[in-house]
């Protein structure tokens, strides 16, 4: 098991509730990208994320966790202002 961190950034001042958010990423998730289980801790404007996937190798959970993660912000419209980036 893989962990990736990574963050979204947004709006100042915009806060995002974390158990929401999660909840939103992992139902985005597919059984390829092998999610195990997901964490989120939000401040306005920022949203850190921590993605456990079971993967052959951290290159593989990274490219996973991110297409998790472009996959909500591409189809949650209150997402499309936020940002993925590597923690």
């Amino acid at each position: 098991m893989h962990l990736i961190t990574l963050q979204l950034s947004g709006p100042a001042g915009v806060l995002l509730d974390p158990e929401l958010l999660a909840e939103l990423i992992d139902s985005h998730s597919e059984a390829s990208d092998r999610l195990e289980h997901l964490r989120a801790r939000s401040a306005p404007g920022r949203v850190d994320l921590a993605l456990f996937l079971l993967a052959d190798d951290e290159l593989a959970a990274d490219r996973a966790a991110r297409a998790v993660c472009r996959r909500a912000i591409e189809r949650t419209h209150w997402l499309t202002a936020w940002q993925l980036h590597r923690r």
